[in-house]
């Protein structure tokens, strides 16, 4: 139970009860196990207030509502994380410069260009998801993004000697990994059916590279990789909805 509230203070701005919150090193790498219930839990309430709010709203301002809760639910972590990588491979040379230039508190034009075109690309996204009144597509992409930033920290290795990913990045093991991914394997399955299971494995393939990038140009993972690949997971799963129709059938809701 406190590895749960511990993913949930990690990946969202809800308040979590001060007995269940613990930040140490131990309780924050068991925490990443629960990292796709957390994404289950913030898509089902995007999918809520779509369903509340479509009679209400039209298509455009819908979209534009529902991104503003999700930003402000995660408190615009993983975009920061956007922002701090596209400043660092932006500055370029050694892995120790960009590493110095992600932990600067500035934001760069690299790191604002890559926000901006973040988030045009998932309000167009949204639009698009909304207009076909798929609501299951938001439960599914914030859970798939959520294992995948379980799955980079169980492949990837820290290149700092501190810092707030030291305590689960490279600290998952195999159980916990596995119990991650059988019950996201479980969900994709049930919420989508095949197409789901596709989505699921097109993701791991691209955590996999994107873990494998990181190491040549960083020598590892940080957790601002993390929230970006958040987001890139994010994209790439509601543009295949998008652009494929067919991914949207197949599922047992």
């Amino acid at each position: 139970m406190k590895a749960f509230f511990s993913a949930l203070s990690t990946l969202t701005v809800l308040p979590v009860p001060h007995r269940f919150h613990q930040c140490d090193e131990k309780n924050l790498a068991a925490s990443v196990v629960y990292f796709p219930l957390v994404g289950l839990f913030v898509g089902v309430l995007l999918a809520s207030l779509f369903y509340f709010l479509k009679a209400i709203l039209p298509p455009l301002v819908l979209a534009a509502v529902l991104l503003f809760v999700l930003v402000m639910l995660t408190g615009g972590l993983h975009l920061d994380g956007v922002a701090d990588l596209a400043d660092g491979l932006g500055a370029g040379g050694a892995p120790e410069r960009m590493l110095a230039v992600m932990k600067e508190s500035q934001v760069g034009a690299f790191g604002v260009i890559a926000l901006v075109l973040v988030l045009l690309l998932k309000f167009s996204l949204f639009f698009e998801i909304i207009d076909k009144g798929r609501w299951l597509d938001f439960v599914l992409m914030t859970l798939l993004s959520r294992w995948a930033m379980a799955l980079a920290a169980f492949l990837g290795k820290y290149p700092r000697v501190a810092g707030t990913g030291l305590a689960f990045i490279g600290k998952i093991s195999s159980a916990q990994i596995l119990m991650a991914t059988g019950f996201t394997l479980l969900l994709s399955g049930f919420i989508l059916g095949v197409s789901g299971l596709a989505a699921m494995a097109l993701t791991a393939l691209t955590t996999v590279s994107f873990v494998s990038f990181l190491k040549r140009k960083l020598g590892g993972m940080t957790g601002d990789g993390l929230g970006a690949l958040n987001e890139k997971i994010e994209i790439l799963s509601l543009f295949l909805l998008v652009v494929m129709p067919s991914f949207g059938n197949g599922g047992f809701l």
